[in-house]
């Protein structure tokens, strides 16, 4: 007998956006993150999502 899949709730509209507002400034507001941009994990990651068309 197969598992059942759950259903991933996916954030929508208002939430959505406020969401990426609170991720972004939790971001700028962390410290030690000067280096972040030049790690190789990070590149990849954005290339990644400009690819899918996500940034």
């Amino acid at each position: 007998m197969a598992t059942a899949i759950k259903a991933i709730p996916t954030l929508k509209g208002k939430e959505a956006r406020e969401f990426l507002h609170r991720a972004e400034e939790a971001e700028r507001n962390y410290k030690g993150t000067e280096n972040r941009d030049n790690h190789s994990f990070c590149q990849m990651a954005h290339a990644i999502l400009s690819k899918a068309g996500m940034l």
